[in-house]
């Protein structure tokens, strides 16, 4: 008799971490159901009475999910709680945060780009963003109709369904055109700016502003130039003369100044979150979600930037709901003995986790094995010889991911019965299977401040004889690299403003010439998804920029695959802290700062341009500069008849190496767009590995 396991590819097990919560499909039934309700109990107090809401609604403590060991499904379960939200909130998943002194910017970063994400899972899905800001100006619209426009008083049903998303498709481009053409003019701006005191909405004097910034997130293209200012206003970023007159807004909004300290730029951001979380009464309450929260536990300054967030969020922000998740050892050992009592308070009681039971256990192992196309009949047979009972026999719950380990070895050995056990995967191998994740999802390859800093201040520390530290004073260059000779300092910025450049050019200056006294080095790291600095029209800011590099200020314009290392790393390291891997979290550090040092020696001491080695696989991460045409193209899906190929090509093999298909298509730098379409088709699933990237064909309901 054949052996149905010999032909499935991928081990149907060996994904064991949930790496995104939007990626979760299947919930065992039952499991961690008590926990989830809890939950959705103190969202459920947010939505009270029909939008939009007379007021905004007092937020609640930090929901505080904890799981007694690693691997119970903290993540698992944010991604239920957003399957079960759906489109009554917006869902905002926030990794750990790095400065403490600008943690507020680091959290408006992440949350405009999660609101950049499509609103639901399905490939035509408006983003968050959009939705929010029709669904607000809908409301407002009618508010307006019904105190006195009788002209428009008749559209007040289909505005609110229209807000609400349950206008008929078909009615949907007539009725969104009407909207878009309200707001051409300033007139209806000015007049229902007012409005929204009568909802107890303050956004200190700024009304006007807010409505105008809705109207290009609404209306715009994606890759419009107002809705690229509307997003830069929203990140509290100053706005050039010309984006300020695309907007039509008052000189007086353009309130992000180009040369602030660190306090400005967090207060700022905190009250552009404060302006979205008001805007909710109109539409959705938010959902913040804090997780890998063992990543802020070296660092007693970040515990307190966290308990102060909560605190903030608590008290000053309307409209949302909070969920911290952490593993039950790291939260008493590590983070709570540093919040301060009062913090402490503004978290709920712990809601613990649950183990999967035997029941529990084959229907996730029956459902693996039916997601990989196997029969009933040979699904019965990973239960032969009891192996179930036996690994329940002395257990009533077990963690998840335990189960999934013990399953994995399990369908390795009924695939190949006379195979020696396979080599423990190692840490290059962990860490290729990141990379392929961080490649196969958009999202995941962006700006991130908080990667870069991870970057300079846990893997810098390597080099011989440096403290890695943050700085005192500065503005801008808030972390550097000391040793007793020379200084290599570090900015973190996404702006493209001209005074904002000038100010830090100024401080790279100050910094490392010859006033300073010694050596030193001053950096930006830009991604490819950022605006170019400096621009042709910047005389001013060039000239003081152009003076700065004669003194060691560089910018280093990383390529797409750095960006996806760099991501990698910060992601195979919080995967140690959580315990999700079986390797310490130093162990991991002091591999990445191995693979990553040719990268580290030549930002500590090389001139411009940066140059960054090329290595053998398994060596350091950095790669040769791409050229345009591979980066442009890296953003963009397939043309029809590539997809078409491919989806009758992943359909017929169920499960197929991404090699194979790209041989198929006859180009082999289709790959970013290749991944661009999975991540955006509902029936195919990237599944990556340490050597490849597998695509699966799924079927949908």
């Amino acid at each position: 008799m054949s052996n149905p396991y010999v032909g499935i590819q991928v081990n149907p097990f060996e994904d064991a971490i949930v790496r995104e919560p939007r990626d979760v499909t299947f919930s065992v039934n039952g499991l961690n159901d008590a926990p989830l309700n809890r939950v959705l109990t103190k969202f459920a107090a947010l939505e009270g009475g029909e939008l939009p809401r007379s007021s905004p609604v007092k937020s609640d403590r930090a929901q505080l999910v904890v799981s007694p060991d690693r691997g119970y499904g903290k993540s698992h379960l944010l991604g239920r709680l957003f399957t079960a939200l759906g489109r009554k909130a917006t869902k905002v998943y926030l990794r750990p945060f790095q400065d403490p002194y600008k943690a507020w910017q680091s959290i408006l970063l992440l949350t405009l780009q999660e609101l950049d994400r499509p609103d639901d899972g399905s490939a035509e899905a408006p983003s968050q963003l959009s939705s929010l800001a029709v669904g607000t100006l809908a409301h407002i619209v009618a508010d307006f109709a019904e105190n006195g426009a009788p002209e428009i008083a008749a559209a007040v049903p289909a505005l609110r369904r229209l807000a609400s998303g349950t206008l008929p498709a078909a009615e949907m481009p007539a009725r969104l055109g009407w909207l878009s053409a309200l707001f051409a003019s300033n007139g209806p701006i000015n007049r229902l700016a007012g409005l929204l005191r009568s909802r107890h909405i303050d956004l200190h004097g700024h009304e006007k502003a807010w409505l105008k910034i809705l109207v290009a997130c609404a209306f715009d293209e994606a890759d419009g130039e107002r809705r690229r200012a509307a997003l830069k206003w929203l990140r509290a970023e100053p706005l050039e003369p010309e984006e300020v007159e695309q907007l039509r807004l008052d000189q007086a909004d353009n309130d992000g100044r180009g040369d602030v300290t660190p306090q400005e730029i967090n207060a700022l951001s905190f009250g552009r979150l404060q302006g979205l979380c008001q805007l909710a009464s109109y539409y959705r309450p938010f959902v913040f979600c804090f997780d890998q929260t063992e990543c802020y536990a070296s660092d007693a300054l970040l515990i307190k930037a966290l308990g102060n967030c909560i605190e903030q969020l608590y008290a000053e922000l309307r409209n949302h709901l909070t969920v911290v998740t952490a593993n039950q050892r790291n939260w008493v050992e590590d983070i709570k003995p540093h919040l301060e009592p009062a913090h402490r308070d503004r978290f709920s009681q712990e809601i613990a986790l649950e183990g999967i039971t035997k029941a529990g256990a084959r229907e996730l192992i029956e459902n693996r094995l039916t997601l990989c196309g196997m029969q009933p009949r040979d699904a019965a047979r990973f239960f032969s010889d009891a192996w179930l009972d036996d690994l329940f026999s002395t257990l009533t719950e077990l963690g998840v991911r335990a189960l999934l380990m013990r399953a994995e070895d399990r369908f390795t050995a009924l695939a190949r019965p006379d195979a020696a056990p396979p080599s423990p995967q190692t840490l290059d191998d962990l860490f290729q299977i990141e990379l392929n994740n961080i490649r196969s999802q958009k999202a995941l390859q962006v700006y991130n401040q908080d990667c870069l800093m991870w970057f300079a201040k846990d893997v810098g520390q390597a080099m011989t004889g440096v403290k890695a530290g943050r700085t005192s004073g500065r503005r801008y260059f808030s972390f550097e690299w000391r040793w007793p000779d020379r200084r290599v300092y570090f900015a973190f910025e996404g702006g493209d403003h001209w005074r904002r450049w000038k100010a830090i050019a100024d401080e790279a200056i100050a910094l490392s010439g010859p006033q300073s006294g010694r050596p030193a080095l001053t950096y930006v790291f830009r991604t490819p998804d950022l605006a170019r600095v400096p621009r042709p029209s910047w005389a001013v800011a060039k000239a003081t920029m152009d003076q700065a590099g004669r003194h060691g200020f560089r910018i280093v314009e990383l390529t797409l695959d750095q960006v996806c290392e760099l991501h990698a790393a910060r992601e195979l390291y919080s995967n140690a802290l959580q315990g999700n891997i079986a390797f310490s979290g130093p162990a991991t550090l002091a591999w990445l700062q191995t693979r990553f040092a040719p990268f580290l020696a030549d930002i500590a001491t090389a001139g411009m341009p940066i140059k960054v080695r090329s290595v053998d696989a398994g060596g350091p991460a950095a790669n040769p500069q791409r050229t345009t045409r591979q980066t442009t193209d890296a953003s963009h899906a397939l043309d029809g008849d590539d997809l078409r190929t491919v989806l009758d090509l992943v359909r017929e093999q169920r499960i197929v190496d991404i090699s194979v298909v790209l041989d198929r298509l006859g180009r082999k730098e289709l790959r970013d767009p290749l991944l661009r379409s999975v991540e955006a088709h509902p029936n195919l699933k990237a599944h990556p590995g340490p050597k490849t990237i597998f695509l699966q064909w799924r079927i949908t309901a």
